[in-house]
């Protein structure tokens, strides 16, 4: 007997993240057996955790849709000098 999954959008917590000083929601989502493969693949290859990678997918996703200006970067530090 097949079951029938139903997609929805809930936010399970909040997670607060004092060193990134933003809130971060956890969200679930479902892939496919073969797109998970390749995630965890891709994650163990490049050593960014899946976190990370979906964060960066999501960013994107919204930028090709005009929902987001820009793609989150880190600011950049300057340079110390030595003396």
């Amino acid at each position: 007997m097949a079951t029938r999954m139903h997609l929805s959008r809930r936010v399970i917590h909040s997670v607060h993240v004092p060193k990134a000083k933003r809130d971060l929601l956890q969200q679930s989502i479902y892939l496919e057996r073969d797109k998970a493969v390749l995630l965890d693949q891709l994650a163990q290859t490049t050593l960014i955790p899946k976190a990370v990678l979906l964060r960066k997918a999501v960013d994107a996703l919204l930028e090709v849709n005009g929902l987001l200006s820009k793609p989150r970067q880190r600011p950049m530090k300057r340079p110390t000098t030595v003396q």
